[in-house]
């Protein structure tokens, strides 16, 4: 225990104060998601706009914030939505338990032709918003897809928290962004 102990405390003196990234600066650059909300913005789609089964959650959803903005706090937010999701899991169990037994499936059409026009959605995922544009001329396939993940937003601040940081700290930093290589070149 004393080691773990002394590993959290290592790791706290590491990441306290290092990368901070002020409530304008996510504003500027649409950071969102617990780096977002480690910086005192207190915002969560699934709240604030809920969709799906969220309004039925609202008493199980809490919205985890910080107001130091640092690599310390984005890895709290982090890990306090973790623990939110596992309260949304439990709920979701029950509610489910409750259901009377039948198939929970629905039969969709082969194909879906999509009407014509344009649509913009977004989400709450782990990480941030995700946003889908969704182009539509009336076929079987859309004329145009455009997907914004939280990844993109979240790691184009890095110009403003790694300036006057040592080298060692940058892998703090550039883990407490929370961003998925893959999802940057979208």
């Amino acid at each position: 225990i004393g080691a773990i102990v002394a590993a959290s405390d290592e790791f706290r003196r590491r990441t306290r104060g290092i990368g901070v990234l002020s409530a304008e600066q996510v504003r500027q650059y649409g950071v969102s998601g617990p780096a977002a909300r480690a910086s005192g913005v207190d915002f969560d789609l699934r709240r604030d706009e809920p969709y799906l089964a969220y309004p039925d959650l609202a008493g199980v959803l809490r919205v985890v914030t910080r107001e130091e903005g640092d690599c310390l706090a984005r890895y709290e937010c982090l890990l306090g939505q973790a623990e939110v999701a596992l309260d949304l899991v439990d709920a979701c169990a029950t509610r489910l338990a409750s259901l009377p037994p039948g198939p929970l499936s629905a039969r969709l059409p082969k194909v879906l032709r999509v009407p014509e026009g344009e649509l913009y959605a977004w989400t709450e995922g782990p990480l941030g918003l995700n946003g889908y544009y969704l182009v539509s001329r009336g076929g079987k396939t859309p004329w145009r897809l455009k997907v914004r993940s939280a990844s993109f937003s979240n790691v184009q601040v890095l110009g403003e928290l790694v300036p006057g940081h040592r080298v060692g700290d940058l892998t703090a930093i550039l883990g407490s962004l929370f961003f998925i290589t893959g999802d940057m070149d979208r």
